[in-house]
């Protein structure tokens, strides 16, 4: 059985991993995974909504089409969902396209300020000196409200509607172009930059406890002071001294004592010893 830290530690391993793949090393990975249907619709696609919306449009499109298909999944739907969902979300014109723009800009800004908002507060009573921090604490701090909210954007197929209007780029094009593109080309790289993986709500619960458990363990990691000895050896604190984080143990010597103590010895040649 796995303990809540393997999970969290094979969460953080999962999202590591995806994260140093490059985009191409992903989308190479999806095309294999990709249903047999899918070129035969993406071909009947092309060919109808450039007809629809003209030759213009036929480069955007067909890179729509592909970053659409390389994250599409069995469980999507089939060729007859994929079709119907590529006609009704492909922006046909700029306005369209504009609309679109602004309002992921304006929703996903509402909904990221929402999730920061309501993952401080969770956070409060271990990232705060407010007293004693229970257990429940713990649980509040460990908890991702945003988690899901990724597996989600692909199930109910608004990030689909990303890829199928919006380019995606590469590091590599980042570094090399970025200089010269616009704010609304850095934009659009941004948006679709949050759905260039697409890593399970499990994996992104599993960084957010391990990342507050260790952030925990700090908090309440005990420094013994009497191990704290001069160039000469000697002991700057009396015997099993320590001081301990105010809001899970008792601090048992006042700041006050300790900087005197401190001011006696030389900064520069103080150590720890065993």
């Amino acid at each position: 059985m796995l303990h809540a830290s393997n999970i969290g530690i094979l969460g953080i391993s999962v999202i590591c991993l995806m994260a140093l793949l490059p985009v191409s090393a992903v989308h190479a990975e999806n095309a294999e995974s990709a249903p047999a249907w899918m070129m035969q619709s993406t071909t009947k696609l092309e060919s109808e909504l450039v007809a629809q919306y003209g030759e213009a449009q036929r480069s955007r499109l067909q890179r729509g089409l592909q970053q659409m298909s390389e994250f599409w999944r069995t469980e999507d739907g089939d060729a007859a969902a994929f079709e119907e969902f590529a006609r009704a979300n492909f922006a046909g014109d700029q306005a369209t396209l504009d609309t679109m723009f602004d309002r992921f800009e304006l929703l996903l800004e509402k909904l990221d300020g929402h999730m920061h908002e309501i993952t401080r507060e969770f956070r409060n009573q271990t990232d705060l000196d407010r007293g004693r921090v229970y257990s429940f604490d713990e649980i509040f701090a460990a908890y991702d409200p945003s988690a899901h909210v990724g597996d989600d954007f692909f199930a109910n197929k608004l990030a689909f509607t990303v890829l199928l209007n919006f380019p995606m780029t590469t590091l590599e094009q980042r570094l090399a172009e970025g200089g010269k593109w616009t704010r609304r080309q850095w934009a659009e790289a941004r948006l679709v930059e949050r759905f260039a993986k697409r890593i399970p709500a499990e994996a992104v619960q599993a960084v957010g406890t391990a990342s507050a458990e260790a952030e925990q363990y700090i908090a309440d990691y005990n420094i013994w002071m009497h191990h704290l000895v001069d160039a000469k050896g000697v002991r700057l604190f009396p015997p099993k001294l320590r001081l301990a984080h105010p809001r899970t143990g008792t601090c048992v010597t006042s700041s006050r004592r300790i900087t005197a103590i401190h001011r006696r010895a030389s900064p520069s040649s103080a150590s720890f010893s065993r």
